[in-house]
């Protein structure tokens, strides 16, 4: 069976900087699959899948299908006919329709998801922000899985399917993030993350726009520092994790009391820590954690803390000043010291 590999080093042998589809093939190939992943043809789906959802592609997919397709006939001659190429649609027959009305959305995807549950798996599809509903698929095993979709369907088999159905999240039985999946999520507006978990550490790459050009590449890196990749994540365990028993939340909310209450002590390295700590927290408001009342006083209260300091800081600085300062004499006295002068010989007789 052939590999990613083989088709990648294809056409990496082709000059893919050379045109735009050739140069978008090349950088898919090379961001999500592994070399040594088998070479499918629902692998070419998925990179005409990723390419649909841009308008670029959308209004270029009869110059994407036929360079593409003529790509691999010339692989295939290379490697004697391996790789069948005939269940692959390709983009210059596919029709694109986006739905408007979210009650419509919401159906379309909840029959959608039908089709992969099981007979004792439960689902349920919830509205959220920028045109997009999150299904959340609870398994028999009690894993989960959270898949995103948005306004962009496709007709397969006869059938009204999301356009791009890969973007989910696996968690085990613990709600946790699952070891043994690769999960894809949109981390913002055409940026997709694919990434794995091990133990607290993330691997995995983002690719950027419609000719998917790596914007970043994490090797084994802390899950908590990668906020690119960690916002993203928690924004959607925020639909079925409750946050007082987040750690992630639990956390922030101890450091902005434990800093708020050092910075009213007056603690000098508490206040120079401060500012990060809020930044951190008013980011996470904003991306994560959306219009949390507990969080949003807390913030109120770092600031106000940081406020008060900064006055006393200012009050006590301007009083040292006065205290130090040489004080001039007054002018008046000086005058009166001009006029004094030495006793005459008379007086001193007198």
């Amino acid at each position: 069976m052939l590999k990613v590999g083989q088709l990648l080093k294809f056409v990496s042998d082709l000059n893919p900087q050379n045109t735009p589809t050739r140069l978008s093939f090349y950088n898919f190939l090379r961001g999500f699959p592994h070399p040594e992943d088998v070479l499918t043809p629902e692998l070419i789906e998925l990179f005409f899948n990723y390419c649909m959802d841009y308008p670029h592609w959308a209004s270029n997919k009869q110059q994407l299908g036929h360079e593409v397709q003529f790509l691999l006939a010339n692989f295939n001659k290379f490697y004697q006919q391996k790789f069948d190429v005939s269940p692959i649609r390709f983009p210059q027959h596919m029709q694109l329709i986006e739905i408007e009305h979210q009650s419509d959305l919401i159906d379309a995807v909840s029959s959608y998801v039908k089709t992969l549950c099981g007979e004792k798996d439960k689902f349920r599809v919830l509205p959220d922000q920028n045109k997009r509903v999150v299904a959340i698929l609870l398994r028999e095993d009690k894993s989960l899985e959270v898949r995103t979709y948005d306004r962009k369907f496709t007709i397969r088999n006869g059938r009204l399917e999301p356009l791009r159905t890969d973007l989910v999240l696996y968690y085990t039985d613990n709600l946790e993030l699952s070891p043994h999946h690769s999960h894809r999520i949109e981390v913002a507006p055409y940026i997709t993350a694919q990434f794995q978990i091990n133990g607290d550490k993330v691997s995995g790459a983002l690719l950027r726009g419609y000719v998917f050009q790596k914007l970043q590449e994490m090797k084994n890196e802390p899950l908590q520092e990668q906020t690119r990749v960690l916002f993203p994540i928690k924004r959607l365990e925020q639909f079925f994790v409750d946050r007082r028993t987040d750690p992630y939340y639990g956390d922030l909310v101890s450091e902005l009391e434990r800093t708020c209450a050092l910075v009213q002590q007056g603690d000098s390295q508490a206040i120079n820590w401060a500012n990060i700590v809020l930044n951190k927290a008013e980011t996470a408001l904003d991306n994560v954690f959306l219009g949390d009342k507990l969080m949003t006083l807390l913030i109120r209260d770092l600031r106000h803390a940081l406020h008060e300091t900064a006055h006393k800081n200012l009050s006590s600085s301007a009083l040292i000043s006065d205290i130090l300062s040489p004080q001039p004499l007054v002018a008046e006295a000086d005058e009166e010291c001009l006029k004094i002068t030495p006793l005459k010989e008379l007086d001193l007789i007198n």
